[in-house]
């Protein structure tokens, strides 16, 4: 599989956060820490918690979780940087509140 960065964000501190994506059938992540260290992977193709259809944009909140728009499954779906482990999805496919048609990117503040 082809691998790219997929996302940078620059912590209020002033550090950055690097994730990298692989592309085609195994939708994972990979986190790279601060000191360009390797941190963990996650992710595979599918709809369930930990599962990524076509993952567009990528963001880190101030909780330190990676926040990413999951296109193809029309969600939101969140976890945790230190190790990958899943903490949430939210949204669906839809026009009203809450509903999402293939989001693209993400950004929280």
């Amino acid at each position: 599989s082809t691998q790219s960065t997929w996302g940078v964000h620059r912590k209020t501190d002033g550090s950055l956060n690097n994730m990298w994506r692989s592309l085609f059938r195994d939708m994972k992540f990979g986190v790279v820490s601060d000191e360009a260290a390797f941190v963990c992977t996650f992710g595979s193709q599918g709809c369930g918690d930990r599962n990524f259809n076509w993952p567009m944009g990528v963001c880190v909140d101030g909780d330190n979780h990676i926040v990413v728009a999951d296109r193809d499954n029309n969600r939101i779906v969140v976890v945790a940087r230190r190790d990958g482990s899943f903490v949430r999805t939210f949204g669906s496919e839809g026009a009203a509140h809450g509903h999402f048609n293939m989001p693209y990117g993400v950004c929280v503040n």
